[in-house]
């Protein structure tokens, strides 16, 4: 079988992009010819994809019509479904992608996963804004300002509308948590729930170096901010605590200015970008990994990589945390943007080694839980299906 990927980014930005790379690999090992179509963003990473289309970088009175309509995406799309033949199509993160190419698969079997808060679902528009679309208060409607509505109007009603019908040449929709299938829903149909899977990491017997650990983009929705607050609080009980942060985004230069303000420049490490297979070195050397997010997290693939190598997180119970983090078991959840209730909870675990090896112990059966041979099952089963459903058709 023929596949066809299309992504917006070409480089292991994040869990949606880490998942693509290791399902390709999988697929290719079962026989399956897997090409990846993405933007062009990330100039300077290293790309895992095949074709490549521009990204939507224009300005101007015409940057809405181009949100509709990515001329490159289209084109390129258009010449590679006639050169490559794909017998599937596989959408990812349609953000640089654009509703227009979607126009172009009606004849071609078509699978989208929903890796977030796409512009097309009703209730998660708000969580595509920037933070300058809000007054003070991120992702409060009442708080929008005079460009976050304009933004919010043209998203949920224009672009919406657009989505509608060209959504409609995609054949099943899958959701990899249970919050997102159902918050999914009233928008996309038929969507079916598949559970994101972990390649485990090499387990490391836990030892308590006091050293907390953040995996993930320096966006706000991530809260990073609450967990450097939260520290304050810690190295007051425990001042042998350090924080190691990696990853890049638009919310760096706030943390590092947060960082100097709150005087914690000698317990926090920026490491930037590390590369997924680097990351083991990191997870041996945490105590505890923790997940501080604001905004919905679709899976958070990074608890399970954290997991996987012995580690209990500590997550806000937002999204499709819940589903991952037993409270009290292989970690906790805490409500979001509380950096004392976080703080508590790392105090805890730092004060009582006994229950946090424990956890530890824990966090690694239940990543065991989401193997990625079950997943590949079950996506060669949702392929089949579409294919199927093609040829009852012919």
């Amino acid at each position: 079988m023929k596949v066809l990927a299309i992504i917006s980014v070409g480089y292991e930005a994040g869990g949606a992009e880490i998942m693509l790379v290791k399902v390709n690999q999988h697929l290719s090992d079962k026989g399956y010819t897997i090409k990846t179509l993405s933007s062009d963003l990330g100039a300077d990473k290293a790309h895992f994809n095949e074709y490549t289309f521009k990204n939507v970088s224009f300005s101007g009175p015409m940057k809405p019509f181009f949100f509709l309509f990515n001329p490159s995406s289209f084109f390129v799309l258009k010449r590679l479904l006639k050169e490559y033949q794909p017998d599937l199509i596989h959408l990812h993160v349609m953000h640089e992608i654009t509703p227009s190419v979607l126009f172009l698969l009606q004849k071609y079997p078509t699978v989208m996963t929903l890796h977030g808060a796409e512009t097309f679902l009703s209730k998660l528009v708000l969580w595509n804004l920037k933070s300058e679309n809000f007054k003070h208060h991120m992702y409060d409607k009442k708080d929008l300002n005079m460009a976050g509505k304009f933004t919010y109007l043209y998203f949920n009603s224009i672009q919406k509308f657009i989505y509608n019908i060209a959504l409609k040449n995609v054949d099943i929709f899958i959701a990899p948590s249970n919050y997102m299938q159902n918050i999914a829903k009233t928008d996309v149909s038929p969507i079916i729930y598949l559970p994101n899977f972990i390649e485990l990491r090499q387990f490391h017997e836990l030892t308590n170096n006091y050293n907390l650990l953040f995996v993930g983009r320096l966006e706000k929705i991530k809260g990073v901010e609450f967990l450097i607050q939260a520290l304050t609080f810690i190295i007051k009980v425990f001042p042998q605590t350090t924080l190691t942060i990696i990853g890049d985004g638009r919310n760096k230069n706030d943390l590092f200015n947060l960082t100097k303000k709150l005087q914690l420049e000698k317990y926090i490490q920026f490491r930037g970008r590390v590369e997924h297979k680097d990351l083991d070195a990191y997870y041996e050397k945490a105590s505890i990994a923790v997940l501080p997010s604001i905004s919905v997290e679709a899976f958070g693939l990074v608890i399970l990589e954290a997991m996987s190598a012995g580690r209990p997180v500590i997550g806000t119970n937002v999204g499709g945390i819940p589903e991952i983090i037993d409270d009290g078991v292989n970690g906790y959840l805490l409500e979001p943007q509380n950096p004392e209730q976080m703080a508590e909870k790392v105090i805890k675990l730092f004060s009582d080694e006994k229950l946090l090896k424990e956890m530890g112990a824990n966090a690694r059966q239940k990543a065991e839980e989401f193997s990625v041979e079950r997943y590949i099952v079950n996506l060669e089963k949702i392929y089949e299906g579409v294919i199927r459903k093609y040829k009852s058709e012919e």
